[in-house]
């Protein structure tokens, strides 16, 4: 398990000569007929998998083991291990247990041990790494210093890998199934009864080397109703602290009998794409996928691609983009992307996505951890990073279409959010959890798991939210589920009321005239109805807060949604009534049920803050759609009202407009979306700018999302290791706000993301200035009750209240050493921290790091890193700016090309190798010395195969030796 393939390999150089690439999905009639045969040649045996868990409370697996009680204060857990076999341990007895053949019923040993007796090495190892660091932090460090794979490291690896001193062990994830299905297994020494899926979970990891398996349905006993409630928060560490993963899903129904299986072929094309990962990295894997191909084709050659194992049936790319041809029948064998999306729908088809624990699982487990089919396995990275890739690309308003994608889209969303969550690191310790919008995400998600008991819906979540949300949930199996889910939402909302000071709360910025006078329902010639300010409102106020006179949850089936709104609709008074039916309608109707519901449709807005319930509020309903809106709607939890704020003064005749949108998006992405949507297109001003000054507005709103997605992808990176570069995308995306003329709520997280950063690196004078404005910003745009404007008000007041505060003590000050008397430019360059020039005369100054950055400030090779590189005319990048890294050498040696050992000004060692054509012999004898300084224009930072990180050189224009 857990081995390279051996059917994939050995054509490698025929694949070459067959690999082109491709930006065109397949839509001919030959495409379609062939994937539909193929879909149900693959899917699954529906019957196979019960979409089931077993239900603790009866028939428990564990009904004759002995049990004693865990010890908390020494933080027992119960693992089990293999005992060793009674047959001779011969070279045929091996071979026959290597291959599964009369191994009897697996034999095991049930025991405590304790998470906290930790090897004297691995103590030493970890209290070396910096303060900082998360447990996972630590355990990846400490994993990567050996060759470690699940599936086959050896012995000698496992024991010296182990950070226990009475092991080390793995957890599996896996569902249950069925009662009925069920096998018998020996456990110290006692015959116990335990779900057929379950054992064979066991039987698989029998044939491995792992030492010790934690697996929920016999480490805990699940008679004890006690103990049951004792580990529902536990879960999250053991699987978080585990070694690795194994991801269970269930045996390959085809495996024995003499025929292909489908589960071995799809997991070759995820085991190819991993290989393209690990070696090449997610640009040339997109690429592989037909993503974005001219653009890595201008920085790659076909000649790294020689070592795969490739199989010509495997990877093949002919298209009409490649041989330039119009005739669809050209397209010849499926794109190699069409074989990998079929691969992952193999994988949506199985029921234990379905199961509400795994996303906690899955979130918090090691990088280490793979998925197991059978006897095929693939690492779980990988599949995390396809799925992310397809709902950017495909879903999430990608320029890609597929069929195939968007049929799995609830399944590749979950990945997605598992992937982010996993990268994010916030989970790897108790105190943190998922915080904001990945709270509502989680919840979404957790709405269509499946669960048989009903408080899972509750405690199934609880290792992923912040303790002071998890630790105002009584934990007991025996609680009534209403009374339970009841607690769980106050829990939430009293959090989100308390994450701020309420003092002062009633902060809102009201007319003194009524709001009957400050505007006006009119009929708008080309818009229908919209509202109208009958004077001028300032910046700030709240223009409306508004009851809802129908609201529904769409979440429910399509006959109860119409059969609710038709109740509503049919209980509003005459005026209110014939206000809904003169709204705009763009779904076609046949009667008077369908024609509520296209209204409902059309002109619905969020009617609570976490979930899919949407509201018809017959005068916020009304306001009409621009791109350049100058006010911001929004549902205001605490009164339980929808309310529009002005986001700029609003002069009197002029007409009041939100934005449909999401986030602003370039002219044609927004036209397009409001067409398909709404079915209009939009004339407002932005829309209608010259052609020069709309492309200066696109590009802006293009960068300020470029750069979400850069700092999304640092992730903690970008707070701890290099957090100037991370200061310095948020003053850019200020920056465009600013020139873009939006101080939206985009405008506002900005601020926000900026304080978070300088306070986990201990800087509180900075903190508390860009909370001010975060706070000053939320309260324009969704007014001084709402949640935001609190929330960051009180973090101004008092920034070491943030929970990552002094995560790193690098820009260590208090609050009140911000400095005074400033002029404003001078004063935003103290707050972003930019560097300027010591004298006019001076071309750079030689302390500059944005100029002469250190090796962890460089730009990754395989990043298109927008502090460093811009788009030009033709659609490829070239440096924005000048920046050169300087190095001492260490070291040097001369064997297939020149390498070095250099010091950057950090202190940092880093390999530098020699790539030009001359290999490093174009540099004179003298020149390579020990203590001479290198200058490399324009460096990267190179992942190498064979060492750390460090430089490849290439051009010989680019290097100096001073």
């Amino acid at each position: 398990m857990g081995a390279a393939n051996p059917r994939v390999g050995g054509v490698a150089q025929q694949a070459r000569h067959q690999l082109t690439w491709s930006l065109i999905i397949p839509t001919s009639i030959y495409f379609h007929g062939v994937w539909n045969v193929y879909f149900y040649q693959i899917t699954p045996n529906p019957h196979r998998y019960q979409r089931i868990d077993m239900d603790p409370a009866s028939g428990s697996p564990s009904q004759r083991i002995q049990y004693k009680p865990l010890d908390a204060s020494r933080n027992e857990i119960r693992v089990l291990s293999f005992e060793p076999p009674s047959t001779p341990d011969d070279l045929s007895s091996r071979l026959d247990r290597i291959l599964g053949l009369n191994q009897g019923p697996l034999r095991l040993t049930l025991e405590h041990v304790s998470l906290d007796e930790f090897k004297p090495e691995y103590t030493t190892f970890r209290t070396a790494r910096p303060a900082q660091w998360s447990r996972s932090q630590v355990d990846d460090a400490w994993c990567e210093q050996f060759d470690f794979d699940l599936g086959s490291t050896s012995s000698d690896v496992f024991r010296t890998i182990a950070r226990f001193t009475w092991g080390d062990y793995t957890a599996i994830s896996y569902m249950w199934g069925s009662q009925e299905d069920t096998k018998t297994i020996i456990i110290n020494g006692m015959p116990v009864t335990v779900g057929e899926n379950l054992a064979a979970a066991l039987d698989c990891l029998r044939s491995s080397l792992v030492d010790n398996v934690w697996i929920d349905a016999v480490c805990i006993n699940q008679d004890d109703i006690d103990e049951r409630n004792s580990q529902v928060l536990r879960i999250r560490d053991i699987f978080s602290q585990s070694l690795a993963v194994m991801i269970w899903l269930g045996e390959d129904e085809m495996s024995g009998t003499g025929l292909d299986s489908w589960v071995e072929t799809s997991f070759d094309k995820l085991r190819l794409c991993n290989t393209i990962l690990e070696t090449h990295g997610r640009q040339t894997l997109e690429a592989a996928l037909g993503i974005d191909v001219k653009a890595w084709e201008s920085d790659h050659s076909y000649d790294e691609l020689e070592g795969f194992p490739f199989s010509g049936d495997v990877l093949y790319f002919d298209n009409e983009w490649w041989a330039d041809s119009d005739d669809e029948d050209e397209f010849g064998p499926p794109h190699f992307r069409d074989l990998v999306a079929v691969a992952l729908f193999q994988l949506a088809q199985n029921p234990y996505w379905t199961r509400l624990w795994i996303i906690q699982e899955l979130a918090v487990s090691p990088i280490r951890s793979t998925l197991d089919w059978g006897d095929s396995c693939v690492p779980l990275r990988v599949v995390l990073t396809l799925a992310d890739i397809f709902c950017n690309k495909v879903l999430d308003g990608g320029t890609l279409d597929s069929r195939v994608v968007a049929r799995m889209s609830p399944y590749l969303q979950l990945l997605k959010f598992i992937g982010q969550w996993q990268k994010s690191g916030f989970l790897s310790d108790k105190k943190d959890g998922l915080k904001g919008t990945a709270v509502d995400d989680l919840r979404r998600l957790a709405g269509s798991a499946q669960c048989t008991l009903p408080h899972d819906k509750v405690f199934g979540l609880l290792g992923l939210l912040p303790q002071h949300i998890s630790s105002k949930i009584t934990i007991d199996y025996k609680r009534d589920e209403t009374e339970l889910s009841s607690e769980f939402t106050a829990a939430i909302f009293i959090a989100n009321e308390n994450s701020g000071n309420l003092e002062g709360a009633g902060g809102v910025k009201v007319q003194s005239t009524p709001f009957d006078s400050i505007y006006a329902v009119q009929d708008l010639p080309g818009r229908g109805k919209g509202l109208v300010a009958m004077e001028k409102i300032s910046k700030g106020t709240r223009i409306l807060s508004e009851e809802a006179v129908v609201t529904v949850s769409e979440s429910v089936g399509s006959e109860q949604l119409r059969t609710s709104i038709c109740q509503q609709v049919e209980a509003l008074s005459e005026n209110q009534r014939r206000d809904f039916l003169s709204m705009h309608n763009i779904h076609p109707y046949m009667n008077a049920a369908e024609q509520y519901l296209g209204i409902f449709r059309t002109n619905s807005l969020p009617a609570e803050a976490v979930g899919d319930k949407g509201a018809i509020f017959l005068e916020a309903c009304r306001i009409n759609h621009a791109c350049d809106n100058n006010a911001q709607k929004n549902w205001n939890e605490k009164i339980k009202r929808h309310t529009v704020h002005a986001l700029r003064d609003i002069n009197k005749g002029e007409e009041i407009t939100i934005t449909y949108l999401g986030p602003l998006k370039n002219r044609k992405a927004r036209q397009k979306a409001l067409q398909e949507k709404f079915g209009f297109t939009c004339l407002c001003h932005l829309c209608s700018l010259p052609l020069e000054q709309s492309q200066e507005s696109d590009r802006r709103l293009e960068e300020i999302h470029r750069l979400d997605g850069v700092i999304d992808q640092l992730g903690t990176e970008g707070v701890l290791v290099s957090p100037l570069r991370t200061l310095r995308y948020f003053d850019q995306q200020v920056r465009l706000y600013n020139e873009q003329g939006r101080e939206d709520v985009g405008f506002a997280q900005a601020f926000v993301n900026a304080a978070q950063l300088v306070i986990a690196n201990s800087d509180l004078a900075r903190g508390r200035v860009f909370a001010e404005r975060a706070a000053s910003v939320w309260k324009t745009t969704l007014g001084g009750d709402n949640t935001q404007t609190i929330k960051h008000g009180a973090l101004a007041q008092d920034p070491s209240k943030y929970e990552l505060f002094g995560i790193s003590t690098k820009w260590k000050t208090k609050v009140n050493e911000a400095p005074q008397g400033l002029e404003p430019g001078d004063f935003e360059d103290w707050l972003w921290k930019r560097e300027k020039p010591n004298h006019p005369g001076q071309l750079a100054d030689l302390r500059s790091r944005t100029t002469f950055p250190g090796f962890i400030d460089l730009p990754d090779e395989n990043d298109v890193d927008p502090e460093f590189y811009e788009r030009n005319n033709i659609g490829t990048y070239r440096p924005r700016r000048h920046w050169c890294f300087f190095g001492e050498i260490v070291d040097f040696a001369s064997l297939l090309r020149l390498q070095m050992e250099i010091k950057d000004v950090d202190g940092t060692t880093i390999p530098l190798y020699f790539y030009t054509d001359s290999r490093g012999s174009e540099l004179a004898p003298g020149q390579v010395q020990k203590g001479y300084t290198i200058a490399i224009l324009y460096a990267e930072r190179h992942a190498f195969m064979f060492c750390e990180p460090g430089i490849r050189h290439e051009d010989p224009q680019m290097i100096k030796v001073l």
